[in-house]
C-alpha cells in the first residue's frame, strides 16, 4: 500500500491499495483510530468526524506527536509516494 502526500489530512482517494482495503477503511468510523506506518514512521492517526450534515468524511489525520512530526515534514514533498502499511486500531 502506499499513499500519496497531497493535504494535511492522508485521503483515502490518495492510497493505492486493494479496493477491500479501501471499503475497510471507508467503514471505519469518525472518531475512531488506528496505527499506521507511514513511510517508516509508525503514528496513531484518528478518522475524521462525519460532517455536519452526516457524511462521513473520508479521510485521517495525524493524533500522536510522532505521526503529526512526521506527517508535517512529509508536506515539503507533496506530489510524492509513501508507503502505507496498515496495522488493526483499539
Amino acid at each position: 500500500m502506499r499513499v500519496e502526500v497531497r493535504d494535511h489530512a492522508l485521503w483515502i482517494k490518495h492510497i493505492e491499495c486493494p479496493p477491500a482495503t479501501l471499503e475497510w477503511l471507508a467503514a471505519i468510523p469518525g472518531g475512531q483510530s488506528l496505527r499506521l506506518v507511514v513511510d517508516g514512521v509508525e503514528g496513531e492517526w484518528r478518522k475524521m468526524k462525519d460532517g455536519k450534515d452526516g457524511r462521513p468524511t473520508a479521510g485521517f489525520l495525524p493524533h500522536g506527536e510522532a505521526a503529526k512530526a512526521h506527517w508535517h515534514a512529509l508536506q515539503l514533498q507533496r506530489g510524492s509516494w509513501v508507503s502505507l502499511p496498515a496495522y488493526a486500531g483499539d
